[in-house]
């Protein structure tokens, strides 16, 4: 595969990446919402959507980077923010007692796992 080729797939990807989490925060947003208002269930609600909103924040900031060891330490906060918000998902899936919010918290689960893969 020669330089351009290369440059083709890299510009591919990297929009195919964009476009997923884009989707995934855009669900995490959604799912927050269905998140009831106790003290509890609000700072969760908080942390999980401050996190997966950072994954794409980080993103454009190793875009915006000026070299490759900048565009790699935004990179890895990203993946970071990514693992993070995992969690969250994961410990709203295990209190959330309605069946229809654990099933919207399972397919985001599933989108967060193929990102950080």
């Amino acid at each position: 595969m020669d330089g351009d080729e290369q440059h083709k797939v890299w510009e591919r990807r990297q929009a195919e990446i964009w476009d997923r989490i884009f989707q995934v925060t855009a669900d995490v947003v959604v799912v927050a919402d269905n998140i009831g208002d106790s003290v509890g269930q609000k700072e969760l609600r908080e942390q999980l959507v401050r996190a997966a909103m950072r994954v794409g924040a980080e993103l454009v900031r190793a875009n915006a980077s000026n070299s490759a060891g900048e565009f790699e330490r935004y990179l890895d906060e990203a993946r970071m923010k990514a693992i993070e918000s995992d969690y969250w998902l994961r410990l709203m899936y295990v209190l959330q007692q309605q069946e229809y919010v654990q099933k919207d918290l399972s397919s985001v689960i599933s989108q967060y796992a193929a990102i950080i893969n």
